[in-house]
């Protein structure tokens, strides 16, 4: 879909959901997002349907200090899976922590529900919901992007190195930067069986 309107607020936001696709992190370019760009997306992001107001989520930006003990994090949970890992792997699993240009990671702040009445499932929602938010404003803004996880940053020593709370945990890795060759919108139809009636 292309917009004929560039004042339709409706058109704008179509053409942002169509164009928001996974970039490939090998062809991600700087420059990444500035400071003020980083503070519109989580401004994004709090705009999310939240069922009590609880914010159950947060994120980090990793700084180039950071990305250096991101990798080592990558290491040491290679290092403890596999214990003959060749120096050739280790060097892969580095890597991992210098993806994108701008590189943030989302937690998930996910309270017992017999202490917030709220259920964990509505805030897994919430969370889930901010996160859009966010990649259709780094989209709107020019940005391609990429969600990542994996099992290591779900491992103790992720969660140590990171020093997440008690209700925390790690939800994703989000690469954000420019890229040169950028997926095709996507059509914008529904798929069959999205939509039933009672």
């Amino acid at each position: 879909m292309t917009t004929k309107n560039p004042s339709d607020p409706f058109l704008n936001l179509m053409n942002c959901m169509t164009r928001r696709r996974s970039a490939s992190l090998k062809s991600m370019r700087p420059p990444g997002l500035s400071p003020d760009q980083v503070h519109q997306l989580i401004c994004a992001a709090s705009t999310a349907p939240d069922h009590g107001g609880l914010k159950p989520f947060r994120f980090i930006e990793v700084t180039l200090k950071g990305r250096q003990r991101l990798a080592e994090l990558f290491e040491a949970v290679e290092h403890q899976n596999n214990p003959d890992v060749t120096p050739d792997r280790i060097a892969r699993v580095r890597e991992k922590a210098f993806r994108g240009p701008t590189l943030l990671i989302m937690i998930g702040a996910f309270k017992d529900d017999l202490e917030t009445g709220i259920p964990q499932d509505e805030q897994l929602i919430a969370a889930g919901a901010a996160l859009q938010n966010m990649l259709l404003t780094a989209t709107a803004l020019g940005f391609s992007s990429r969600i990542t996880t994996g099992r290591a940053a779900r491992s103790d020593i992720f969660r140590n190195g990171l020093e997440l709370g008690p209700h925390e945990r790690f939800l994703c890795f989000i690469s954000l930067g420019m890229s040169d060759n950028p997926k095709p919108a996507r059509e914008l139809d529904a798929p069959q069986g999205a939509l039933s009636f009672f």
